[in-house]
């Protein structure tokens, strides 16, 4: 049963005398997972790091997994990861579920069944009442709990603007764990959850989303990816990643590097979300989205031939975003098929081919 969100208005919150203080987004510089350290610069600083040597350690920083696997057994390993970010609503209910539920997603990503987790928390508490904090709390607790996930505790410190997110351990059977760096030719790319966050935050950050565009949009964000990966389980799946900061383009160049192959999309089979194109055509496009662009805009061919909107969307930073999964033709098309009767979003949008690792072409 997933906790209702009806009486966490984005737009009520009273928190102050002061308007532009009682919003959590207000002086937020970058929001949720646009505001991720770029990947161009990530790797100059990784660099420099020395590489941990250990056997039962079954990921490394080279192809940018979701999370660290560790072996404690034949048949048990251990997944962690941490993930936290600036507000992107003003609810601080709200808040706190969109960042819990975006950490336990690098859980799903990797294949894994998250167990417990941490508070990660950094809070001007000068600027707000400590119920504000509450609030945040209970509402990273409410996803935990529909997780089934236990929250055994965190860490705080005072900090320029509101930050949170969870430190989470999952478990997984060794032989079970899904990369981002198994992709065989001939697989499709199937995706969950609709393209566009950043765009259509800024939109609701705007007041430019009508009310049902803000409904499909928490929808998504709240949305959890534990019945997208419990049901794709069932399947052969060959990779696995979660669409986040560094967008669609991004995140497809990372599985397309790390297994080898080259990769093409769909332009016309993504699945935005209503009126995301629009907003981009409007300028509605997250500073993330060009720091993307940077990035992974070399990987790209074809990419001038599609309209300057969409271009933006490929590279949107996506804050909770859909599970991608790599596959083969047939099982995906079933798998397609009990995802939708599920009632959740699913779309096969491109593939991956024998080529130059890394390449993506964009196909109309």
């Amino acid at each position: 049963m997933r906790v209702p969100y009806d009486n966490h208005d984005t737009d009520k919150m009273t928190t102050s005398n002061n308007e532009s203080s009682r919003k959590l987004t207000a002086n937020v510089k970058a929001a949720g997972c646009a505001a991720k350290i770029s990947s161009i610069e990530l790797k100059q600083v990784l660099s420099s790091i020395p590489r941990t040597q250990c056997p039962e350690l079954l990921t490394s920083l080279d192809n940018f997994e979701d999370a660290a696997v560790y072996k404690i057994t034949e048949d048990i390993a251990i997944i962690e990861t941490v993930d936290f970010f600036p507000p992107v609503v003003d609810d601080p209910f709200l808040f706190g579920r969109i960042a819990a539920v975006n950490a336990l997603s690098d859980i799903y990503a990797m294949g894994g069944k998250p167990v417990i987790a941490l508070n990660v928390l950094c809070f001007p508490t000068c600027d707000y009442p400590l119920s504000v904090v509450e609030e945040i709390l209970k509402g990273g607790q409410a996803a935990c709990a529909e997780a089934g996930v236990t929250v055994a505790g965190g860490h705080s410190i005072q900090g320029p603007e509101p930050v949170f997110g969870l430190s989470v351990t999952g478990i997984i059977n060794p032989k079970s764990v899904l990369t981002n760096g198994g992709a065989k030719d001939g697989d499709v790319l199937l995706l969950t959850k609709p393209l566009g966050t950043g765009v259509m935050l800024l939109g609701l950050k705007g007041s430019a989303l009508s009310d049902l565009e803000h409904k499909q949009l928490l929808d998504s964000l709240t949305l959890l990816n534990k019945r997208a990966l419990e049901i794709a389980k069932k399947y052969n799946v060959n990779a696995a990643t979660d669409i986040t900061g560094f967008g669609l383009i991004g995140h497809t160049t990372e599985m397309a590097l790390a297994s080898g192959l080259a990769a093409y999309l769909y332009i016309d089979d993504l699945p935005f979300f209503p009126g995301a194109i629009a907003l981009a055509s409007q300028g509605f496009v997250p500073a993330g989205a060009y720091g993307n662009r940077k990035t992974f805009s070399s990987y790209v061919i074809n990419l001038e031939d599609i309209d300057v909107a969409l271009q933006d969307l490929l590279f949107d930073p996506q804050t909770s975003g859909g599970l991608m999964f790599s596959l083969q033709e047939e099982p995906a098309m079933r798998l397609l098929a009990e995802l939708s009767a599920a009632g959740l979003t699913a779309s096969i949008i491109g593939g991956f081919v024998k080529g130059k690792a890394g390449q993506i072409e964009v196909k109309k």
